[in-house]
């Protein structure tokens, strides 16, 4: 098989695996980012559909009809965009700043279509380089506050974190590399080593987002509830306190008796939840449910951790959890995935993380030196 005939059929594969993968995400019943990605799948199908008409060369020996190629390509630029800040930003998205993202790349592409004017199409590659080092750096700062986010209200952070993408980010930047290299010099060689690395390179970004769940929106967007408990205006008034607005002196001895007393029952059943029913053992425990469980709203009982505990909810939990299995890793001989599952953890590799970051040892060595305790004790 020659060079030509091995690059038709990594062609024909391309555009089969876009099209699987667009209809997985656009059947199913699915959040927005994941139809945006299989709308991305489907029209990027429908390019190396376009490519494959015209292999080998076409467009190389036709520079107007390779730039409109070109200009049909890049209209997917902004979907990436989109996708990216669906990811990020659950919720922020809507349907005008959707059209207001799409809108100048489309409109100029259409504007070279139809006046073959070079200055439309070179603005269109101006704007589509701007789009991606801007959004780039804009995910690269959002990601930290995605993730600070995800621990004010989720105990776990498995399928639902976003460190996968950075590794995405910097696989797509080298499969950007070979696509210039592939223009620069053109062949069927060269071609071939790009279909092929984007091919894997979509594989793996298809496989980290069908296991990507579906973070609750109002999380992210930062909304707050509507708190009817006495308990919610006390915490409210914590963190007034600890934000050092001024003028909170006015605030009467007997109003701030009372609000003590509200956080300190708040802080009664909260131990209560832990110690005495052991909530903490629920792999899927989110703060909306603790505060339910509470009597209050997820928005004062966040404040509640960030400034009476100065912890995370992520934080506290797992620190109950890292509790729990120092004692049965003390009183048993559970495998550490046995252990990881009864304390309430998701995984074994969270398990071990958040047992070093406590203990500054791993739950192996924290045992070995139990027995070594055990032994020396039984000698004395």
């Amino acid at each position: 098989m020659n060079d030509t005939n091995l690059l038709y059929l990594v062609y024909g594969m391309c555009i089969m695996f876009h099209l699987m993968m667009g209809w997985v995400f656009c059947c199913r019943k699915q959040g927005l980012a994941k139809k945006l990605i299989g709308l991305l799948m489907l029209l990027v199908a429908v390019q190396y559909a376009k490519d494959l008409v015209f292999l080998p060369g076409f467009y190389a020996a036709d520079p107007v009809m390779e730039r409109i190629a070109s200009s049909i390509d890049i209209v997917t630029v902004p979907l990436y965009v989109l996708i990216l800040i669906e990811f990020c930003r659950p919720g922020w998205l809507s349907k005008m700043r959707a059209f207001l993202l799409e809108a100048p790349i489309l409109l100029l592409s259409l504007l070279y279509l139809l006046l073959r004017i070079d200055f439309f199409f070179e603005a269109m590659v101006v704007l589509s380089i701007i789009y991606g080092i801007g959004c780039a750096l804009w995910t690269l700062r959002e990601l930290p506050r995605y993730h600070r986010r995800l621990k004010e209200e989720y105990s776990y952070d498995e399928d639902i974190n976003l460190h996968w993408m950075r590794g995405v980010m910097v696989l797509f930047f080298v499969i950007l590399l070979l696509w210039a290299f592939s223009n620069v010099y053109p062949s069927s060689l060269t071609d071939l080593l790009y279909m092929s690395s984007s091919l894997v390179g979509w594989a793996i970004v298809c496989y980290f987002i069908n296991k990507q769940e579906t973070v609750l929106r109002d999380v992210i967007s930062g909304c707050d509830e509507p708190g009817t408990e006495a308990v919610d205006s006390a915490l409210a008034t914590e963190t007034i306190v600890d934000a050092d607005i001024p003028d909170t002196n006015v605030m009467s001895n007997n109003n701030m008796s009372s609000d003590n007393e509200i956080i300190t029952q708040l802080r009664h059943r909260l131990q209560q939840c832990f110690e005495e029913d052991k909530v903490y053992l629920d792999p899927k425990l989110r703060l909306s449910e603790l505060a339910a469980r509470l009597g209050t709203n997820r928005t004062y009982l966040s404040q509640y951790f960030n400034h009476s505990c100065a912890q995370s909810f992520y934080e506290y939990v797992n620190e109950y959890r890292v509790r729990h299995s120092m004692q049965l890793l003390h009183d048993t001989d559970y495998t550490l995935e046995v252990v990881a599952s009864m304390s309430g953890f998701n995984s074994l590799s969270t398990f071990r993380r958040a047992f070093s970051q406590t203990n500054g040892c791993s739950p192996l060595q924290y045992r070995a030196e139990c027995r070594l305790e055990n032994i020396e004790g039984k000698k004395a």
